[in-house]
């Protein structure tokens, strides 16, 4: 009697377990169909809308030209065209000042006077000389020439009047050294000197720049010095004026690399019409050399993959544009745009909007010519 109940007790569990899982299963079956579908769920295309049969729409740019440049940058410091530190050449006191900060001189211009008293008396009594020497000089030539004087007499007479002529050139020249004369056009910047004021050789009174073009010295690492030769074209920038590109053209490369940095000095020209520019500023240089015309397409319609380069070219199909992959090679990147080497022709569309919604040889449906007007545009061959 007892081994029945054992059994019937098993074949009561198991047939429990039994109706439990059947409830399950019917449970889950009733649960997913009130679940939308996976198709139903999916995410739209990116353009929002499919074409024909499911093709997704995309937007596609046409590979045209674009000029591409070798690019370097570099840091510079912006210098005058001619700058000099107006001081004296003697130590005296200032008699006049001609300048006020900031004029704009012409060459030549007086700009300070030194005190020259002394000096001016001196001259004047070395002229006195200079002038008695020189009509003695005529009166003996008068009586060499009636034979009344000797040639060693008037040899000794030409030989005190061209001394005196030495002094007199001298004392013109100490007080030419107390007149300072601007040696160039340009711009006066802060006067630091009064009149009144003693000053000594080295002493600084003012500067003076010529300011209308602008010599920007930068180095550049000797790995890159084949791109760099005279008239190459170059664009500068300033924190002052963040808007603005200030272009010029390399005038200079230095004949030694420095051992230390292993750099090379550039010097380049920027006109400065305006006066933007001024002495000492940092700017920021872009050398743009070995300029060409290539082909190329928008940087978007480009995948890179660790194995290269594939943008999705429009082919013709027998139901319309299909989508084929292509491997590219490219080069330079500017604007928006990379140049594309190898791979496309002008003239080729390639997709830059919907890439990700399209598979190769894939019809796809072109977007209406206003949606694809955003698109890039670049210049076809031809």
């Amino acid at each position: 009697m007892l081994g029945f109940f054992r059994r019937y007790s098993f074949a009561a569990v198991v047939a429990a377990g039994l109706g439990l899982m059947a409830f399950l299963v019917a449970g889950k079956a009733l649960f997913s169909l009130g679940e939308p579908s996976a198709a139903a769920t999916a995410a739209p295309s990116p353009q929002g809308r499919g074409g024909p049969g499911g093709s997704p729409t995309v937007v596609a740019a046409i590979a045209g030209l674009h000029v591409f440049s070798d690019g370097l940058q570099a840091i510079g410091t912006a210098q005058a065209r001619e700058s000099i530190v107006l001081t004296p050449k003697v130590a005296d006191t200032i008699r006049a000042i001609r300048f006020d900060s900031g004029d704009r001189v012409r060459r030549g211009q007086v700009l300070v006077e030194m005190s020259s008293v002394e000096q001016a008396a001196d001259l004047a009594e070395v002229r006195a000389a200079h002038q008695a020497a020189q009509d003695e000089l005529r009166r003996y030539q008068e009586l060499y020439d009636r034979g009344f004087a000797s040639q060693a007499r008037l040899d000794t007479v030409r030989a005190a009047a061209d001394a005196a002529e030495a002094r007199l050139n001298a004392g013109g020249s100490r007080i030419a050294d107390r007149t300072i004369r601007a040696p160039f056009a340009g711009v006066v910047g802060l006067r630091t000197a009064s009149p009144g004021q003693y000053m000594r050789p080295g002493d600084q009174i003012g500067t003076l720049d010529d300011v209308s073009e602008i010599k920007l010295d930068f180095d550049v690492p000797e790995t890159q010095i084949a791109s760099l030769r005279t008239g190459v074209d170059i664009t500068a920038r300033t924190a002052a004026y963040p808007a603005r590109a200030f272009t010029g053209v390399i005038a200079n490369v230095d004949s030694r690399i420095d051992p230390n940095t292993r750099s090379v000095r550039v010097r380049a020209i920027l006109p400065n019409s305006d006066e933007a520019l001024r002495p000492g500023m940092l700017l920021t240089v872009e050398v743009r050399s070995n300029p060409r015309e290539a082909l190329a397409v928008p940087e978007i319609a480009i995948m890179d993959q660790a194995d290269g380069a594939f943008v999705y070219r429009v082919a013709a199909g027998e139901g319309g544009p299909r989508a084929e992959l292509v491997r590219i090679r490219t080069g330079q990147r500017s604007s928006g745009l990379a140049e594309v080497l190898e791979g496309l022709n002008a003239g080729d569309r390639v997709i830059t909007e919907g890439v990700q919604s399209v598979r190769p040889g894939q019809p796809v449906q072109l977007a209406d010519a206003d949606e694809a007007a955003e698109a890039p545009q670049l210049r076809p061959r031809g």
